[in-house]
Protein backbone atom coordinates (compact mmCIF):
# COMPACT_ATOMS: atom_id res chain seq x y z
CA UNK A 1 0.00 0.00 0.00
CA UNK A 2 1.18 3.81 -0.60
CA UNK A 3 1.82 5.33 2.72
CA UNK A 4 -0.98 6.99 4.31
CA UNK A 5 -1.63 10.45 3.97
CA UNK A 6 -1.37 10.95 8.08
CA UNK A 7 1.70 9.70 7.51
CA UNK A 8 2.99 11.71 5.12
CA UNK A 9 2.01 15.11 6.80
CA UNK A 10 3.72 13.89 10.17
CA UNK A 11 7.13 13.06 8.75
CA UNK A 12 7.74 13.22 4.82
CA UNK A 13 9.37 16.41 4.28
CA UNK A 14 8.03 18.33 1.30
CA UNK A 15 9.74 21.50 1.02
CA UNK A 16 13.40 20.57 0.41
CA UNK A 17 14.19 19.37 -3.27
CA UNK A 18 16.02 15.91 -3.46
CA UNK A 19 16.90 13.63 -6.60
CA UNK A 20 15.82 10.08 -6.86
CA UNK A 21 13.29 7.91 -5.26
CA UNK A 22 11.67 9.05 -2.16
CA UNK A 23 8.16 7.64 -1.67
CA UNK A 24 6.84 4.20 -2.64
CA UNK A 25 4.89 1.01 -1.19
CA UNK A 26 4.69 -0.42 2.53
CA UNK A 27 2.79 -3.11 4.06
CA UNK A 28 0.53 -2.16 7.19
CA UNK A 29 2.66 -3.66 9.51
CA UNK A 30 5.80 -1.66 8.32
CA UNK A 31 3.63 1.82 8.51
CA UNK A 32 2.78 0.70 11.82
CA UNK A 33 6.27 0.38 13.06
CA UNK A 34 7.17 3.20 11.61
CA UNK A 35 4.14 5.11 13.54
CA UNK A 36 5.26 3.13 16.52
CA UNK A 37 9.17 4.17 16.23
CA UNK A 38 9.65 7.29 14.52
CA UNK A 39 8.26 9.22 17.57
CA UNK A 40 10.59 7.92 19.89
CA UNK A 41 13.83 7.64 17.62
CA UNK A 42 13.03 10.00 14.57
CA UNK A 43 15.27 13.07 14.44
CA UNK A 44 12.60 15.38 12.91
CA UNK A 45 13.54 18.87 11.01
CA UNK A 46 13.62 21.38 14.21
CA UNK A 47 16.00 19.18 16.38
CA UNK A 48 19.54 18.87 16.58
CA UNK A 49 21.43 15.49 17.84
CA UNK A 50 21.76 17.71 21.25
CA UNK A 51 18.22 16.93 21.24
CA UNK A 52 18.29 13.46 20.53
CA UNK A 53 18.97 11.87 23.86
CA UNK A 54 22.29 10.46 23.25
CA UNK A 55 24.25 8.75 25.83
CA UNK A 56 26.72 10.89 26.75
CA UNK A 57 30.49 9.78 25.71
CA UNK A 58 28.80 7.06 22.99
CA UNK A 59 30.79 7.21 19.57
CA UNK A 60 28.69 9.10 17.07
CA UNK A 61 28.12 7.77 14.03
CA UNK A 62 26.29 8.58 10.88
CA UNK A 63 25.57 6.62 7.65
CA UNK A 64 24.01 8.42 4.53
CA UNK A 65 21.44 6.38 2.46
CA UNK A 66 21.22 3.55 4.56
CA UNK A 67 18.33 1.78 1.87
CA UNK A 68 17.11 -0.90 3.90
CA UNK A 69 19.44 -0.80 7.05
CA UNK A 70 21.28 -3.70 6.48
CA UNK A 71 24.79 -1.81 7.05
CA UNK A 72 22.93 -0.08 10.50
CA UNK A 73 22.26 -3.40 11.87
CA UNK A 74 25.77 -4.47 11.19
CA UNK A 75 27.37 -1.63 13.08
CA UNK A 76 24.93 -2.08 15.63
CA UNK A 77 25.97 -5.19 16.12
CA UNK A 78 29.91 -4.93 16.18
CA UNK A 79 29.57 -2.02 17.64
CA UNK A 80 27.34 -2.17 20.88
CA UNK A 81 28.48 1.55 22.46
CA UNK A 82 28.24 3.11 19.00
CA UNK A 83 24.82 5.63 18.78
CA UNK A 84 23.88 5.62 14.72
CA UNK A 85 21.88 8.17 13.24
CA UNK A 86 20.91 7.30 9.57
CA UNK A 87 19.74 9.60 6.85
CA UNK A 88 17.70 8.32 4.10
CA UNK A 89 14.91 9.93 2.16
CA UNK A 90 13.44 6.68 0.28
CA UNK A 91 10.68 5.76 2.72
CA UNK A 92 10.00 2.48 2.00
CA UNK A 93 14.01 2.04 2.76
CA UNK A 94 13.17 3.29 6.06
CA UNK A 95 10.26 1.32 6.67
CA UNK A 96 12.03 -1.85 6.46
CA UNK A 97 15.78 -0.38 8.36
CA UNK A 98 13.05 0.69 11.49
CA UNK A 99 11.89 -3.47 11.36
CA UNK A 100 15.36 -4.80 10.65
CA UNK A 101 16.72 -2.81 13.70
CA UNK A 102 13.50 -3.44 15.85
CA UNK A 103 13.97 -7.33 14.68
CA UNK A 104 17.66 -7.28 15.78
CA UNK A 105 17.18 -5.53 19.22
CA UNK A 106 19.38 -2.74 18.06
CA UNK A 107 16.59 0.08 17.44
CA UNK A 108 17.21 2.25 20.36
CA UNK A 109 20.77 3.04 19.55
CA UNK A 110 19.52 4.39 16.30
CA UNK A 111 17.98 7.82 15.59
CA UNK A 112 16.64 8.27 11.79
CA UNK A 113 15.93 10.77 9.88
CA UNK A 114 14.62 11.35 6.44
CA UNK A 115 15.58 14.78 5.20
CA UNK A 116 18.35 15.20 3.17
CA UNK A 117 21.83 14.91 4.33
CA UNK A 118 22.89 18.34 3.33
CA UNK A 119 20.02 19.75 5.82
CA UNK A 120 21.36 16.94 8.89
CA UNK A 121 24.79 17.93 8.52
CA UNK A 122 24.15 21.92 8.05
CA UNK A 123 21.74 22.45 10.90
CA UNK A 124 21.31 19.09 13.20
CA UNK A 125 24.77 18.56 13.61
CA UNK A 126 27.89 20.53 14.83
CA UNK A 127 31.31 21.22 14.05
CA UNK A 128 33.72 18.03 15.28
CA UNK A 129 30.30 16.49 16.13
CA UNK A 130 30.56 12.99 14.72
CA UNK A 131 33.16 10.13 15.59
CA UNK A 132 32.46 9.16 11.47
CA UNK A 133 30.37 9.04 8.95
CA UNK A 134 29.51 5.74 6.22
CA UNK A 135 28.56 6.40 2.36
CA UNK A 136 27.26 3.32 0.51
CA UNK A 137 27.16 3.00 -2.85
CA UNK A 138 25.65 6.40 -3.24
CA UNK A 139 23.33 6.82 -6.48
CA UNK A 140 25.57 7.38 -9.50
CA UNK A 141 24.19 10.00 -11.97
CA UNK A 142 25.98 8.45 -14.57
CA UNK A 143 24.93 11.33 -17.27
CA UNK A 144 27.18 14.00 -17.65
CA UNK A 145 24.24 16.11 -17.38
CA UNK A 146 23.36 14.84 -13.66
CA UNK A 147 27.03 14.64 -12.15
CA UNK A 148 25.71 17.74 -10.19
CA UNK A 149 23.66 15.77 -8.20
CA UNK A 150 26.17 13.39 -7.03
CA UNK A 151 26.50 13.60 -3.38
CA UNK A 152 30.29 14.33 -2.82
CA UNK A 153 30.80 17.78 -4.19
CA UNK A 154 33.56 20.09 -3.38
CA UNK A 155 31.09 21.88 -0.67
CA UNK A 156 29.34 19.09 0.26
CA UNK A 157 32.90 17.27 1.24
CA UNK A 158 34.11 20.43 2.88
CA UNK A 159 31.07 20.60 5.16
CA UNK A 160 30.94 16.57 5.52
CA UNK A 161 34.77 16.77 6.83
CA UNK A 162 33.82 20.11 9.39
CA UNK A 163 31.41 17.43 11.17
CA UNK A 164 34.02 14.89 11.44
CA UNK A 165 36.15 15.58 14.43
CA UNK A 166 39.97 15.17 14.70
CA UNK A 167 40.60 11.33 14.34
CA UNK A 168 37.23 10.64 12.73
CA UNK A 169 37.01 8.66 10.05
CA UNK A 170 34.61 8.82 6.38
CA UNK A 171 34.53 5.89 4.60
CA UNK A 172 32.87 5.48 1.10
CA UNK A 173 32.24 2.76 -1.42
CA UNK A 174 30.76 2.75 -4.95
CA UNK A 175 31.07 -0.27 -7.77
CA UNK A 176 31.17 2.61 -10.06
CA UNK A 177 34.86 3.27 -11.33
CA UNK A 178 34.00 6.49 -12.21
CA UNK A 179 31.78 7.22 -9.32
CA UNK A 180 34.62 6.04 -7.19
CA UNK A 181 36.95 8.17 -8.49
CA UNK A 182 34.87 11.17 -8.74
CA UNK A 183 34.33 11.01 -4.78
CA UNK A 184 38.46 9.96 -4.15
CA UNK A 185 39.15 13.03 -6.20
CA UNK A 186 37.46 15.57 -4.59
CA UNK A 187 37.70 14.09 -1.09
CA UNK A 188 41.77 13.89 -1.62
CA UNK A 189 41.73 17.43 -2.27
CA UNK A 190 39.55 18.23 0.44
CA UNK A 191 41.51 19.66 3.38
CA UNK A 192 41.21 18.09 7.04
CA UNK A 193 41.13 14.82 5.15
CA UNK A 194 44.24 12.28 4.74
CA UNK A 195 43.42 9.24 2.30
CA UNK A 196 44.55 6.26 4.46
CA UNK A 197 45.54 4.19 1.04
CA UNK A 198 47.50 7.57 -0.17
CA UNK A 199 46.67 10.05 -2.78
CA UNK A 200 44.48 8.45 -5.32
CA UNK A 201 44.12 4.66 -3.39
CA UNK A 202 41.86 2.74 -2.20
CA UNK A 203 41.56 0.65 0.68
CA UNK A 204 41.23 -3.16 0.67
CA UNK A 205 37.41 -3.88 1.77
CA UNK A 206 37.22 -4.42 5.65
CA UNK A 207 37.00 -7.82 6.45
CA UNK A 208 34.03 -7.92 8.25
CA UNK A 209 31.66 -6.40 6.39
CA UNK A 210 28.46 -7.43 5.01
CA UNK A 211 27.56 -7.50 1.66
CA UNK A 212 25.04 -4.76 0.70
CA UNK A 213 22.15 -5.41 -1.82
CA UNK A 214 24.16 -2.73 -3.96
CA UNK A 215 27.81 -4.49 -4.05
CA UNK A 216 26.00 -8.05 -4.45
CA UNK A 217 24.01 -6.48 -8.08
CA UNK A 218 27.45 -5.06 -8.59
CA UNK A 219 28.86 -8.81 -8.51
CA UNK A 220 26.15 -10.28 -10.33
CA UNK A 221 27.01 -7.55 -13.30
CA UNK A 222 30.63 -8.06 -13.08
CA UNK A 223 31.72 -5.38 -11.10
CA UNK A 224 34.13 -5.09 -7.94
CA UNK A 225 33.32 -2.46 -5.77
CA UNK A 226 35.79 0.19 -4.43
CA UNK A 227 36.44 1.69 -0.83
CA UNK A 228 38.01 4.62 0.22
CA UNK A 229 38.56 5.55 3.98
CA UNK A 230 39.76 8.83 5.20
CA UNK A 231 40.68 10.19 8.40
CA UNK A 232 39.82 13.84 9.89
CA UNK A 233 43.45 15.41 10.51
CA UNK A 234 44.11 19.10 11.88
CA UNK A 235 43.98 21.68 9.05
Amino acid sequence: MRLSPEFRKQFVQHEMRTYGRKNGFVTTGQEERLLRWLPVIGLQKEMTLADADIPAGSPIVLEIGFGNGDFLVHMAASHPDWTLIGAEIYLPGVAKAVGRLEDAGVIKRCRITQIPAQFVLEHQVAEGQLDGVIINHPDPWPKPRHHKRRIIQKDFALLLASRVKEGGFIKLASDKPDLAEWMRDILDATPGLRNVAGIGGYVPRDADRPETKFEQRGHKEGRGSQFLHYIKETT
